[in-house]
């Protein structure tokens, strides 16, 4: 019987992950806040890219997917839907053609997951939304970085983000979001501070990069 539950999915994803990323300048975390927590992608890998792993396991309902694609797509740069066989078929009709496809098959007390789909790179990341990924504290990091922050402590988030929007090049702020999600991961892994730091895996060097921002 193929009964595959979320615990067990993403222990396999991020033993995958782990074993992959061994040594590289990456972070894998749980629970990656998207649109400031409207959304939380379940796994992801922060490297050169945004990775991102989306779980509905055969206990889960799909019941959410559309909501989540339509944000997941303004932040990742890859996508993976890892699915219970019982949910794939309804689950292709649901996601864009980029996302890749792994099905989730019960194997003992855990899984294994067999591709189904290969994907590719999303061209249509939003930097309003990427911005949005950001702390206060590290947008303005960002906007200091570039002479912008005049009265920063005093402005609302959206005109923060609105400002490195319109005066921060595209590639910079791509740049930025990745290595200050980095940075982030480590600062609260090494600290314990939360689930999101404690379940975080840090593949290598990026724990030199704590504390930068």
């Amino acid at each position: 019987m193929n009964d595959t539950s979320d615990p067990m999915i993403r222990a396999e994803i991020r033993r995958r992950l782990s074993a992959a990323h061994l040594g590289k300048d990456a972070v894998i975390v749980d629970e990656l806040r998207v649109n400031r927590g409207g959304a939380r992608i379940d796994v992801a890998v922060v490297n050169g890219h945004i990775d991102g792993y989306e779980i509905k396991s055969d206990r889960d309902t799909l019941q959410r997917l559309d909501h989540q694609v339509g944000l997941y797509g303004q932040v990742a740069d890859r996508m993976t839907l890892v699915v219970g066989e019982s949910h794939r078929d309804e689950a292709l009709l649901r996601i864009p053609d980029w996302w890749a496809v792994m099905v989730a098959r019960r194997a003992g007390n855990g899984c294994r997951l067999v591709r189904d789909r290969r994907g590719r790179l999303n061209g249509a990341t939003s930097i309003e939304a990427l911005l949005r990924m950001l702390e206060r504290h590290e947008l303005i990091a960002l906007l200091s970085g570039h002479g912008a922050c005049k009265g920063a402590s005093k402005r609302s988030l959206p005109d923060l983000v609105a400002t490195a929007a319109g005066q921060i090049p595209r590639g910079e702020i791509v740049a930025f979001v990745r290595h200050a999600l980095k940075v982030r991961t480590v600062f609260k892994a090494l600290g314990g501070m939360s689930a999101y730091g404690r379940s975080a895996i840090i593949c290598g060097p990026s724990s030199k990069d704590a504390g930068s921002l």
